[in-house]
């Protein structure tokens, strides 16, 4: 063949080989189909549906829409889709080009971009209607007519209808659908599924795959009625017909108040099942679970609902065709249906034959038992005596509360490690519940996987490691039985002495005795149900999944499959929620003490009465009146006043406000006691403290003038038992009627948007399907035009969906705001931050205080009966419960700040994090910083702090709906950008001319249960300091840039590298270490004979909670200096109080946390910080206190206070046990902040209760009711003054060593640590007191502690080395492994070089 032959023929090769190119792409190349922000459950029901290897489909995230226009179509779920605009951008360039892109159901208009031709956007939305057949047949459109395809391109069939029938019953193909509940029992029957007499499930929501659920659920004996629309089911009679036990939500946000309603009539509880939406291994291999918006409409908004048991059941699997589907997890679907099944167990089973376990909280050896608030052995007396009475088998119970309290001394006691004596008389003496090897090992093996038995033999030994044990290889396990109800006492859920860490948390495996407690109730007792009795244990603390817990998980494996009742305080709701969602814990809470005055106006009327006259009459002579009385008080001390210095007219306004609030402050009184109402008196005083100071204080806003005299008007109300209707709220106000419903209107429109999208989902889920004209394929004609950009949805159309969907007139006033801001804010290429409807401040504020004062007028009758009613309640809810009933939802907190818990037995639940802060929390934090900044001023000359440390709680966070996080915020200068639901998305930065003062840095530490429901928020934290620091428009200094460069430095000087330096230099959230929960120092602090120099613990506190929690991708990431780096420059450091139950002195964990920080910041340093309370507990009156003022007010108005004296001399051991307790925190801020406690506070205290000054008996009183507590005090005293921290007199500590060891004599050592774990101490005792005495009293510790044994290590500085009792273990075998393997290296090497040595000669 010539040369040209061959050419040409090549040629015509390449030419039909084009051609065929051509023609394949044309005709027969496989579809490339995008598929953008749709659930993994439609994408693979999409997948499923796809019967063509033609047709290719791939999940594009947002972050790659700049490769839009690489596919053949693009369809993108505007549901809740965020993009910046630059992915926006991206992704209207491809439609522009001529990629075929269809969005739907667009919550953002922007986001509505569209290039498809009319004609096919009707079929496509027809198809997505959804259906095995409708997705199917739309793959098929979109190869043949979009992508123009002829070739393996088969006709699609016509859209179906959308179904809109009452039930369906899921299928392989379409689901099977019901019009009504008839119809589909007589296809149950039909199909062989009908059980006469079995139990009845409406299976609703659409955050899971139903078919499995259902199967697994008829397996077991179920009956099962899948409900599309339950609002429907409900709304038209149908539901009642179907006789329920349960519902299970597949959850995704609010089903409603109709639905809580109904449930809660019908007394039918309602299950939650969670989407991990996530890869299965992914979601496994997670420390966090989930987070941010999915956390919220999984978990958070379907608690209001009422739901319990946020319990993973769904995860995302990849199947052939490499996309993910939504399955359920097989072994989690056993689990759960089991679960259910109890909980209905619980309906049919007699109360004679139900085994209930109760676990309660208590302290080590005489230690009394622990419940916030509560007064443990009479409330569980009160609870045992009235299960008796509805039919529960309860036997051999006391006939009093008291007999049953030394019943739980005796054989329900818990001990520290160090007790070994005293472990071993119990065991012989108190018959403890024996569980040998064998069954233990079968128990573990049917609840845990080995993986986790491995951890806990790791931590703990061979078992039966190192708790109470018989001797002969066995686990002792103390409790208490009474027939078919046994008491349990909650074992350590760790090892050492470190008691803090044992409650809150730990990344280490609990112990086999702790293990075995809740296996031998689950399996040896047979318990159908598990209760917590009071707030609170430390099951809610195990490792690992902060939410969303998994199988790997300790507090999902150890609960199992049993029905859970957590009786928890209303005023920890941040705590109750973690207790809620990772002990699947139904929460029952329970009323706190009642409130009353402190009755200390008395003792300071004589300084009152000299502020008066100077106030009338100001001069040099009438301020030293005030001085010499302020002097003699001491109040001086406390308010930091210089005694040597004439008192100016800021000095006597502060002493006026100081007095007024000790003549004002709300005390509690005794423990409140379950089933007990509060004595009249109490009500009354409770009911007070609940309205008077809203009332007054929202006058005083509306009209000026003297508070307390608008206190006197307010209480002669609340006294009056009057009628309240809008004309007695007028005539207090002071208003019209016209100003009233203004208040009203303006009310309710800024409170529109509070959970809309929550609001309008529950609306959309109630209307029918739009009806729509089913269009045919055959009808179809072709689009005259190719496939161009389309204007988005108009702000217009956004708003008709928007009222169609049913949103309010307030929503969409919000909403047509945030979208004019958003179009504004694009014009001049800036984002505002929406802040709802255009009031003024002025206008807000007048409307707030009418609010108030009508909200409190309106509810005394309410809470009245609230008060009243709330102790039965409680405990008939614990008996529904029980019962397997519903348990009614309510918002928690102290009922003094948020009224609206009451009345208490009811189910707690929180905030959507992603709204906060809310509207009205951003108003109080910016007025919160700007008084902390002129607090610092005034102390400072006028110089601003460079930045300011803040501790974030739950709590707080839960019931001011986000103010300390605003604080933050603003203090940045960065404000908060809502979204049209509310729901806080951005951040904008305001300029520094309108923020008007330098931007002030900011480090954040968080406790454990605010990083789990809150972690999205702490990301916008490390948003905004990056904002801030980048800032460019500063026209004041810019603090927190300076402060990055400042963090910078500090970690280059440390040796870290300058790139991981500059990484690091922006970090500013912290927190625990291993995922704890708290900072794990408090038994180091305690510990006095462990530690010399306060640098010792702060150094452990740096390590503890050196974990950085600011982005998703550093989680719990713990990098060496970091922490440090970001305290540098730190002058002020802000705790949150919003609860009137606690102060700086009654709650260790303040002196814990925020003295923690403060002793950090010291030695970081080298300078004491000011330390500032932001004191939320009056919500009219928010403000900024420095702790020592605090400390003052708390300490004259409790323990100091003969009223408040008495009211706990009337409770019995636990009221004792709770000011042991106020002793032990007043020692613990004396190591954190010596400053804030002086001689004179130790002095008092000595006075009131070793001296009994006010002749009370107090003395006597608390050696009767609890010994143990006399024991604590005086050894924290004495501690305290051989720390060299109080100069008692020698008087003075010959008293307390003779009361303590007359105490010990008396009654036994109790063991806390203080008592029997501090060396040092007993030998300073001893020398105080003849050595007979020292001798009888050292041997009575030796007994408890049984000296002769091996004694436990110190425990105690947990550096980061040794913050995992499992690798300390194991680090201790291969430490021994290591040095053998160095030895044998340096033996070789000292072998080589002689030998080469050798060679060289």
């Amino acid at each position: 063949m010539t040369k040209k032959k061959i050419i040409l023929l090549t040629a015509a090769c390449a030419v039909v080989v084009a051609a065929g190119f051509v023609l394949w792409k044309c005709l027969a190349a496989p579809t490339r189909i995008a598929f953008v922000n749709y659930q993994a459950i439609t994408l693979g029901q999409i997948s499923k549906a796809n019967d063509n290897s033609f047709v290719k489909i791939e999940e594009l995230p947002a972050e790659e829409l700049d490769k839009a226009g690489k596919y053949d179509m693009v369809m993108v779920n505007g549901m809740g889709l965020r993009i910046t605009d630059e992915q926006r951008q991206a992704l209207s360039q491809a439609a522009d080009a001529g990629t075929p892109v269809l969005t739907s159901a667009a919550t953002n208009p922007d986001n509505q971009i569209n290039s498809v031709d009319s004609v096919d956007y009707e079929y496509l939305k027809q198809y997505l209607t959804g259906g095995h057949g409708n997705y199917r047949n739309m793959l098929r459109y979109v190869r043949r007519f979009i992508d123009g395809k002829k070739l393996f391109a088969p006709i699609p069939g016509d859209p179906l209808p959308a179904a809109s029938s009452l039930l369906y019953y899921p299928s392989e193909e379409d689901e099977l659908n019901f019009n009504s509940v008839a119809e589909y029992e007589a296809w149950l029957r039909k199909e062989g599924k009908w059980r006469e007499g079995a139990p009845r499930i409406i299976l609703t929501g659409q955050m899971g795959v139903p078919d499995s659920l259902v199967k697994r659920l008829e397996a077991t004996g179920n009956m099962v009625y899948p409900a599309a629309m339950p609002q429907t089911l409900i709304n038209k009679g149908h539901a009642d017909s179907i006789h329920a036990s349960a519902m299970i939500n597949m959850a995704h946000g609010r089903m409603g108040d109709e639905v809580t309603d109904w449930l809660r009539n019908r007394n039918i509880p309602l299950f939650s099942t969670v989407n991990a939406n996530r890869d299965y291994k992914e979601w496994m291999a997670d420390k966090m679970g989930m987070n941010g918006g999915f956390l919220s409409q999984s978990i958070v908004t379907p608690e209001i609902d009422g739901a319990i048991r946020p319990f993973t059941l769904f995860a995302h699997f990849t199947g052939r065709d490499g996309l993910p589907g939504v399955e359920a997890i097989p072994d989690r679907l056993t689990d759960f249906v089991a679960t259910v099944n109890n909980y209905i167990s619980l309906q049919r089973k007699d109360n004679k034959n139900k085994k209930v376990a109760i676990f309660y909280f208590k302290g080590p050896g005489q230690s009394s038992m622990v419940a916030e608030g509560m007064d443990v052995a009479p409330s569980l007396y009160n609870l045992l005596v009235k299960m008796k009475e509805a039919g529960y088998t309860v036997t051999g119970l006391p006939s009093s509360a008291s007999g049953l309290e030394q019943m739980i001394k005796e054989r329900g006691r818990i001990f520290n490690g160090y007790a070994t004596g005293a472990m071993e008389e119990f065991v012989k003496t108190s018959g403890p519940q024996i569980v040998g090897k064998g069954d233990y090992d079968k128990w573990r093996k049917a609840a845990l996987s080995e993986k986790m038995s491995a951890q806990v033999d790791s931590v703990d030994g061979a078992f039966p490691g190192h708790g109470l044990s018989d001797g002969r290889g066995n686990l002792a396990l103390a409790r208490l039985d009474f027939g078919n109800v046994v008491l349990i006492p909650q074992p350590a859920a760790g090892l050492g002495d470190d008691d803090f860490k044992m409650v809150h948390g730990t990344d280490a495996a609990p112990p086999h005795q702790y293990v075995g407690a809740y296996l031998w109730a689950r399996y040896g007792f047979k318990a159908d149900a598990l209760v917590h009795f009071g707030a609170h244990g430390s099951l809610e603390f195990t490792p690992r999944k902060q939410v969303a817990l998994g199988s790997e998980d300790w507090p999902d494996r150890l609960v199992g499959t049993l029905p859970h009742v957590y009786v928890y305080s209303t005023s920890n709701v941040g705590e109750a929620m973690t207790a809620k969602r990772r002990s699947y814990a139904w929460i029952v809470n329970y009323l706190t003490p009642p409130f009353m005055e402190s009755n200390v106006r008395g003792i300071y009327k004589d300084l009152s009465d000299v502020i008066a006259a100077y106030n009338k009459a100001p001069g040099d002579a009438a301020a030293a009146r005030v001085k010499a009385l302020t002097l003699k008080l001491g109040i001086h001390r406390e308010l930091r006043i210089d005694s040597l210095k004439p008192f100016t007219a800021d000095d006597i306004a502060r002493i006026e406000s100081f007095a007024e609030e000790l003549a004002n402050e709300k005390i509690t009184g005794a423990l409140y006691v379950m089933g007990v109402p509060y004595a009249p008196n109490y009500i009354q005083s409770t009911l007070k403290a609940m309205t008077v100071d809203p009332i007054a204080y929202s006058l005083q806003k509306l009209h000026g003038g003297d508070l307390n005299a608008w206190r006197t008007r307010a209480i002669a109300l609340v006294e009056s038992n009057a009628a309240i209707d809008d004309a007695a709220i007028c005539n207090l106000a002071g208003i019209t009627q016209a100003q009233l419903d203004s208040a009203r209107n303006i009310l309710h429109e800024t409170d529109g948007s509070r959970d809309m999208l929550s609001r309008m989902m529950v609306m959309g889920a109630m209307m029918p399907p739009e009806k729509q004209q089913p269009l045919k394929i055959a009808d179809r004609k072709a689009p005259k035009k190719k496939h161009s950009m389309i204007p988005g949805m108009s702000p217009e159309k956004a708003l008709a969906m928007a009222r169609k969907m049913g949103a309010d007139e307030a929503s969409l006033k919000k909403m047509e705001s945030a979208m004019k801001a958003k179009k504004a804010g694009a014009r001049h290429g800036k984002s505002k931050a929406p802040q709802g409807p255009a009031y003024s401040k002025q206008q807000l504020e007048r409307a707030l205080a009418v609010g108030e004062v009508e909200h409190a007028l309106t509810n005394i009758a309410k809470y009245r009966d609230g008060l009243v009613t709330s102790p039965a309640a409680e405990l008939a809810s614990i008996l529904n419960a029980l019962s397997g009933g519903f348990i009614t939802p309510t918002p928690g907190g102290d009922p003094v700040l948020n009224p609206g818990v009451l009345p208490t037995g009811r189910n707690m639940f929180a905030v959507n994090a992603e709204e906060t802060p809310s509207l009205a929390a951003w108003e109080k934090g910016k007025e919160l910083a700007d008084n902390t900044l002129e607090m610092y001023r005034k102390a400072h000359g006028d110089s601003l702090p460079r930045k300011v440390s803040y501790t974030l709680w739950s709590s707080e966070f839960i019931e001011t709906e986000g103010a300390t996080i605003a604080q933050v915020l603003y203090m940045l200068g960065v404000e908060p950008v809502r979204d049209s639901f509310g729901r806080v998305t951005d951040l904008r930065l305001i300029p520094s001319a309108e923020l008007g003062r330098p931007r002030v840095d900011v480090v954040v530490q968080t406790s454990g249960q605010l990083r789990d429901l809150a972690a999205s928020r702490l990301f916008l934290i490390s948003r905004a300091v990056k904002m801030a620091a980048e800032a460019k428009d500063d026209k004041y200094p810019n603090f927190v840039a300076e402060g990055v460069v400042a963090s910078e430095k500090h970690l280059v000087d440390k040796g870290v590298s300058p790139k991981e330096a500059r990484e690091m230099s922006t970090s500013r959230v912290f927190g625990g270490v291993n995922g704890n929960y708290g900072t794990g120092i408090q038994a180091m602090v305690e510990a006095g004979d462990r530690w010399e120099s306060d640098k010792e613990i702060a150094e452990t506190y740096l390590n503890n909670m050196g974990a950085s929690y600011g982005s998703e991708e550093d989680w719990e990431q713990t990098r060496q200096y970091a922490f440090e780096a970001a305290l540098t420059r730190t002058d002020v450091v802000v705790q949150p109080r919003q609860s009137n139950t606690w102060g700086a002195l009654s709650l260790d964990h303040v002196y814990e946390f925020m003295g923690g920080m403060d002793m950090a910041v010291r030695n970081v340093t080298g300078k004491d910080p000011d330390a500032y309370l932001s004191d939320y507990r009056n919500r009219s009156h928010a403000k900024m206190q420095e702790v020592k003022e605090a400390i003052g007010i708390e300490s004259r108005t409790t323990i100091l206070n003969p009223t408040y004296i008495k009211e706990k001399m009337k409770g019995g051991a636990a009221d004792a046990a709770a000011v042991s307790d106020v002793v032990k925190n007043t020692y613990g801020w004396n190591v954190m902040k010596p400053d804030v406690i002086d001689d004179e506070l130790w002095n008092d205290i000595y006075d009131t209760y070793v001296a009994d000054k006010n002749r009370l008996g107090v003395r006597e009183h608390f050696k009767d009711v609890n010994p143990a507590a006399v024991q604590e005090m005086t050894a924290v005293m004495m501690e305290t003054a051989r720390k060299g921290m109080w100069h008692a007199s020698p008087e003075q500590l010959r008293e307390l060593a003779k009361l303590h060891t007359e105490t010990v004599k008396e009654t036994g050592a109790a063991c806390s640590g203080f008592v029997c774990d501090n060396a040092k101490l007993r030998d300073f005792i001893s020398s105080k007191v003849d050595g007979r005495t020292a001798s009888e009293y050292n041997k009575e510790v030796a007994e408890v502690r049984a000296e002769n044994a091996s004694g436990a290590g110190d425990g105690m500085v947990m550096k980061r080395e040794e913050m995992n009792p499992t690798e300390t273990v194991t680090n201790h075998i291969n430490g021994i492994i290591v040095g053998a393997v160095v030895l044998l290296l340096l033996i070789g090497l000292a072998l080589l070089v002689r030998r080469r040595k050798k060679n060289i000669a």
